[in-house]
This record gives C-alpha cells, structure tokens and sequence, in this order.
C-alpha cells in the first residue's frame, strides 16, 4: 500500500488470493499481471491505484471484494477472460459484471453498459473524471451508492426506463448539474422521486427510436455521417451518447 513508486509487478503462480488494500494507492503501477492462481481479489486490493490503464480478471477469479478497483481513474480497458464462471464483460463492454446477479462492479469511461445489466454496483465509476456521457438502459433498477462518484465531467445522463432506477444514496453522483435527459411523460416522475430529483435541468426526450447499444457503432461511420439529435455533424461521439447513424437513434 502507498508503494508509489511501484510501476509494475508480476504475481507469482503460487497467490491465490491479493489481500485487502494490497496496492491500495500505488499511483504509479500501469501494469499488472494476475495468475490463473488467483482466485480471490480482496477489498479495496487495487483502489486509488490512478497509473492503472488497463486490467484483465482471469478465469479462475470467483471472488471480487467492494471497492477493489475504486478510484482507478486511469482505467480504459477492462476484459473479464472467457470461461469465467462468476463474472464477465458481457460483449466486450469495459467492464466487471457478475454473472449471477446481472450486477456491473466497476466500469470506465469507455464502458458500454448492456441491456441485461439490472444493477450498477458501488464506485462503479467512481473517480471517472473523463466520463461526459452516459446512458442508462431500461433494464437497470438499482443504482448503488457512489457509482458515479468522482465523475466531474459528466454532462450528459441519458435514463431510458420510464420507471427511475431506485437510488440510496445523495453520494452517487458527486453533483448533480448534468442534464438529465427520460423518456416522454416520465419527467414528473423523475422530479418527485428521491435523488434524482437533485437534477436542476431533467429534459424529456423520445427514445422510441433507439435500435441499438453498441460499443463499436463509430467503426466504418466516418466521412461526417454521425449527427447529433439536432441534426448537426459531430466529429468527436463520446460514449455513451445517443446520435443518429445511417438515419437510425443509436446509443454509442
């Protein structure tokens, strides 16, 4: 812990277990290697570890302890290897879910977050400074405390279900100044319902037309051919946004 001088480090194959607040704050590691031996991720192992760019959870990891990659700010990439049998990135999302419980337990600014999620976990984003956009499939219900936490540039919340995913704390976004943006007729909802009538500026907008969530719908659609929902070119899409490609609503 506080090792911040550490950079990288390769587990041994004989761990099979990295213990609570291990790394914890070793700002400076970019790099980690965990062994298929590694079968249990303790809590808060990695959190604050900010240099961390990218991570891959072996498939013999059953147990990820509560806030194990929180504040890990640097994270792009997130991969969950396949055969896992508790967790996954479910279509190369960017990100940590488990399986069983349909629970997404840590994302990045780059996460897609699926349709079959029905839970965005504790510090999911938490300190995901980058992240400007983000959309809320219809299938989530729960959101946990601190999920968006740290996330200071967040412009953009994009909320698909007509029905407010239930929030218990005020700790989950860190403010609430981004538009907030819900379906036709569920803006009365939205404004009377717990935290997330905390939103000054909620916006209803028609998502009817959305036909697909994909991670890599900017792949071949160069040329000025994405718009935004005025209709205007957009050169740069973030994640998470909802633009018109090929003449169809898409969640990028």
């Amino acid at each position: 812990m506080n090792c911040t001088g550490l950079t990288s480090i390769t587990i041994p194959g004989s761990v099979t277990t990295i213990g609570s607040i291990a790394f914890g704050e070793c700002t400076g590691l970019t790099s980690v290697t965990i062994p298929n031996s590694v079968t249990t991720i303790e809590s808060y192992a990695f959190s604050g570890c900010t240099g961390l760019t990218s991570v891959t959870i072996p498939n013999s990891v059953t147990t990820i302890g509560d806030y194990a990659f929180a504040w890990c700010t640097g994270l792009t990439s997130i991969i969950v290897e396949k055969g896992n049998a508790v967790y996954d990135s479910r279509e190369n999302c960017n990100a940590i879910i488990e399986t069983q419980t349909n629970t997404l337990i840590r994302g990045c600014k780059n996460t897609i977050i699926p349709n079959s999620v029905t839970t965005i976990g504790s510090s999911a984003f938490s300190g995901c400074d980058d992240l400007t956009s983000v959309t809320i499939p219809n299938s989530v219900t729960t959101i946990e405390e601190n999920a968006f936490r740290g996330c200071t540039n967040l412009k953009e919340i994009y909320s698909l279900s007509e029905t407010p995913p239930v929030i218990y704390s005020i700790d989950t976004f860190s403010d609430y100044s981004a538009t907030l943006y819900v379906p036709i007729g569920a803006k009365e909802t939205y404004q009377t319902t717990d935290y997330w009538k905390e939103f000054a500026n909620i916006v209803e907008m028609d998502f009817t037309g959305i036909t697909e969530i994909s991670p890599d719908a900017t792949d071949g659609f160069g040329n000025g051919a994405i718009y935004d929902l005025n209709g205007r070119p957009v050169n740069e899409p973030a994640k998470g946004g909802i633009y018109i490609i090929g003449g169809k609503k898409v969640v990028l």
